[in-house]
């Protein structure tokens, strides 16, 4: 399991804790990427597409289908070790077939939007496309790639136009429910109904049951007991791939937050490893045992750079200049260039 896929254990547990709020967000903001990505700028939200104007964003986009590909360097430090594992298909024609897997490529580049220009991260996505298609599969996939991002910005102008909240901030559910009809005929505009199917079919569902589940919840005339009954009986019409994810999710929060507990009060490494087992089994509870490991090292090496970094500090004998440039080089002999900037975001809170 790599390294990526431990710290993604983690943030499951997390999530439960999220999820609602999350959820009840979801509707109320530009369409959120169809697969994890690394927590940078957004296509919908980042300031690079606001600056320019609708026309200007969408010459720029499909001169990028046109253009010569552009020499590209290392990935930006957002996206590198997070590459997905996507797997194309054509039909016995040579046709593309739609697949989640393009959304999954289209967003993982396109999340990083903030970190490198939009012609840049078009050019990654076009040389993708192209290491495993050719011919028309390939010209298909770039006139989705297409129509994806004009999907994206379009969403901007739905958001724009539906946007409102009450008093207390919270936005209606009559203001998410209609952003959700027009964001549905934006698809069917955009979009043939496999490349829907194929692309949208779990958010309609994760959509759905959240504008219902809001409906519920914000129902004046139901009491606590008929609400509960209510939730739990919508609960019940998730398919079940959403309701294992739900179950897992749940369970494995629970764990998260006993073994914090657990490990506040002082409780050994062998006990927590024998929780986490009966809940999860050997190789997650291995795993995490790996990752708490790791962990300790980390804050052991920041807890003796914070030392040394507050030695230098505290000499009288040198100018500023003279300790700002050994807390450099104190950072550079201890930890990696990629290390090294971690280090320097976090060294306030040290």
């Amino acid at each position: 399991m790599s390294v990526l896929h431990r710290r993604l254990v983690y943030c499951g547990a997390v999530a439960t804790v999220l999820a609602l709020m999350v959820g009840l967000q979801r509707l109320s903001q530009p369409d959120h990427p169809t697969a994890a990505t690394p927590t940078a700028a957004t296509l919908s939200n980042t300031s690079a597409f606001m600056t320019a104007s609708r026309a200007d964003r969408n010459a720029q986009i499909h001169a990028g289908a046109q253009s010569e590909p552009l020499k590209l360097g290392p990935l930006p430090a957002s996206l590198q070790g997070a590459e997905p594992r996507v797997a194309f298909t054509t039909d016995e024609q040579g046709n593309l077939v739609p697949e989640h897997d393009l959304l999954i490529l289209f967003d993982f580049y396109l999340s990083a939007l903030g970190d490198e220009p939009l012609d840049v991260l078009l050019s990654r996505i076009q040389q993708a496309l192209g290491d495993q298609l050719e011919g028309q599969a390939q010209a298909q996939a770039q006139d989705l790639l297409n129509r994806y991002v004009d999907y994206r910005l379009a969403l901007e102008d739905i958001e724009g136009s539906t946007a409102s909240a009450t008093a207390n901030g919270m936005t209606p559910v009559s203001s998410l429910r209609e952003r959700f009809q027009h964001m549905t005929a934006l698809r069917q505009e955009l979009f043939s109904q496999a490349e829907i199917e194929a692309f949208f079919e779990l958010d309609n569902v994760q959509d759905e049951y959240i504008l219902e589940r809001l409906t519920i919840e914000q129902d004046p005339y139901l009491n606590d007991q008929q609400r509960q009954q209510a939730i739990a009986s919508l609960d019940q019409t998730l398919p079940e791939e959403i309701h294992a994810l739900r179950q897992r999710v749940t369970r494995d929060a629970d764990v998260y937050a006993i073994t914090e507990s657990m490990q506040r009060a002082g409780a050994g490494r062998n006990e927590i490893y024998n929780l986490r087992a009966e809940k999860l089994g050997h190789t997650a509870a291995a795993n995490l045992d790996e990752l708490d490991q790791q962990r300790e090292v980390w804050h052991q090496r920041l807890s003796d750079y914070a030392r040394e970094r507050n030695a230098i500090r505290s000499e009288s004998g040198l100018s500023r200049t003279d300790r700002e440039a050994a807390v450099n080089a104190l950072i550079e002999e201890r930890f990696s260039e990629l290390e090294g900037k971690r280090v320097r975001a976090l060294d306030a809170e040290l």
